[in-house]
C-alpha cells in the first residue's frame, strides 16, 4: 500500500464512521426522546403549563453524544478492519 492509499483509505472510513454515527445516533436519540414524551415519567416533559422544553433537550442530549461517539468510532473500525481485509484477500 502506498502512502495515497492509506490517506484515501483514512478519510474514508472517517467519513463512513461520522455518517452511521450521525444517522444512528439521530434515530436512537428521536426514538427515546419521543418514547419519553408520550410516557412523560413524574410530569416532569409535559403538565398543565405546558411543554418543559429543558428535560426534552437534557434527554435528547443525554442519548445523543454518547450514541454518537461509540457508533462512529465503531463502525469506523469495523469500516477499517472489513476493507483492510478484502483489500489484503484481493491481492
Amino acid at each position: 500500500m502506498t502512502l495515497s492509499n492509506i490517506k484515501a483509505l483514512s478519510s474514508q472510513f472517517w467519513f463512513f464512521g461520522l455518517l452511521v454515527g450521525l444517522v444512528g445516533a439521530s434515530l436512537i436519540t428521536s426514538v427515546i426522546t419521543i418514547w419519553e414524551l408520550i410516557e412523560n415519567p413524574g410530569g416532569i416533559f409535559h403538565n398543565e403549563q405546558g411543554l418543559n422544553w429543558s428535560f426534552v433537550f437534557d434527554t435528547a442530549s443525554s442519548w445523543f453524544m454518547p450514541s454518537f461517539l461509540y457508533l462512529a468510532v465503531i463502525a469506523a473500525l469495523a469500516h477499517l478492519s472489513i476493507t483492510a481485509i478484502t483489500k489484503g484477500f484481493t491481492k
